[in-house]
Parts: structure tokens; C-alpha cells; sequence
């Protein structure tokens, strides 16, 4: 594999960090500084990162929050709100978030040590699913449930659900892959509505399931 992405599986930064850190001279493939274009192969090559040897992939670890409201996801604020980080035991501190919930929002949020894994769940090109559940403050019609389908103009670009299921008079499940921030709100907004609720429930292939509010679940 490519050094940047060997790095970040072995120490937990994203590539774009490991892809800095070679390009600055901080990594050594069998004694030579490495270019960040390389191919590294764990069992041959002595690979070497800010003077200590890396012998072997690391294990990583990878949660999952049910994110109450009232948090910000953040690993510091210098405002002091309360963020996601004072939910967790001590031995998860130095998880970092995949992704973000908004301030207001709920729902399934995962931490992890792996930039891989930061990688794949967020880079546009894979295109993961995101299922939410979504509460309006008004009734839901039909002309608001046709624009999120067709899609609606932000300054990001046209933003739209790729799935949507109503389910009550003023709920929708919608599934989206697009990750523009407060995008569903930002939506709503555009239709004249608003959204008091917002939790989701599913990224990729993991799902919130039964885990409680302000609890959490280890991956395996």
C-alpha cells in the first residue's frame, strides 16, 4: 500500500496528515526519506516515523454515540459549550468524530483512531448513505416533499435526498449521501419550514439500533 495510507492505519491520523508528514521529511523507508508516492510492504520495509520504527499496523478502535442535543461535536470549544468528548470514559478520549451532528441534532455519531477509517466514511467518493429522521414543526406538503427529491439550490451546489419516506404528518425518514453542513435544515428552511427534530439513525452499514441517549457501543 501507499505510505501515506499505511501511516495513517498505523498511527491514526487522516492521509492528508500522513501525506504532510512524509512530504515534510518526518518518514524513512529502509533508511531513505520517503516520497509520498511510495508503495510499503509492512513485512519487508523498515519504515520509520519522527525517529520511532513501525513494526506493525495498530489496532484500532471504533465507537459508536447516541449524540444527545446540546453537544457540540468537537474534541475542544473555546467557548466552553459542552461537547461530545465529555460523554465518553476516559480510555476513548482520544477518539476523534467521523463526520459531524450539529449542535441541535441527535443520534448516531462514531469516534475512532483510524484516519482509514475517517477516510472512507467521509471522502465524497464513496458516497455513504445517511438515514435521518426528521421532525417539522409544521404539517409536511407535498410541494416540500417534490423540492427535496428534485433538489434545492445552496450556495454549496444542488442539494437533495436520495430516498425519502413520510411517516407521520410532520416526520420524514430521508436518506442522503451529500454532507453539506446543516444541509437537511438548511433545506427545510429554503421551503419555508423548519425542523425541530433531527436525529440520525444510520451512516454506511451502522446503525443506531437500540443504544440509549448518551450511551455507547464498541464496533467490532
Amino acid at each position: 500500500m501507499k505510505i501515506n495510507q499505511f501511516l495513517s492505519q498505523a498511527t491514526g491520523i487522516s492521509r492528508r496528515e500522513a501525506e504532510k508528514e512524509v512530504k515534510d521529511g518526518k518518514v524513512t523507508i529502509n533508511g531513505k526519506v520517503a516520497d509520498f508516492w511510495q508503495e510499503v510492504d509492512s513485512k519487508k520495509d523498515t519504515v520509520v516515523y519522527n525517529n520511532e520504527e513501525i513494526t506493525e499496523l495498530k489496532e484500532h478502535i471504533t465507537i459508536v454515540l447516541n449524540k444527545p442535543k446540546g453537544y457540540l461535536t468537537s474534541r475542544s470549544d473555546p467557548e466552553g459549550r459542552r461537547i461530545v468528548m465529555d460523554l465518553l470514559p476516559e480510555k476513548f478520549k482520544h477518539l476523534k468524530p467521523i463526520g459531524r451532528l450539529d449542535f441541535n441534532s441527535e443520534g448516531l455519531l462514531m469516534l475512532t483512531d483510524s484516519g482509514q477509517k475517517i477516510f472512507e466514511l467521509t471522502h465524497p467518493k464513496f458516497e455513504k448513505e445517511k438515514e435521518y429522521i426528521l421532525k417539522f414543526l409544521d404539517h409536511i406538503d407535498d410541494l416540500l416533499i417534490k423540492r427535496f427529491k428534485e433538489g434545492i439550490y445552496l450556495k454549496e451546489g444542488l442539494a437533495k435526498v436520495d430516498r425519502l419516506e413520510k411517516i407521520s404528518k410532520n416526520e420524514l425518514k430521508v436518506i442522503i449521501h451529500q454532507g453539506y453542513n446543516r444541509q437537511l435544515r438548511r433545506m427545510a428552511e429554503a421551503c419555508g419550514s423548519k425542523i425541530i427534530k433531527l436525529v440520525r439513525i444510520r451512516m454506511g452499514d451502522i446503525e443506531l439500533e437500540d443504544l440509549k441517549l448518551g450511551n455507547i457501543r464498541i464496533l467490532e
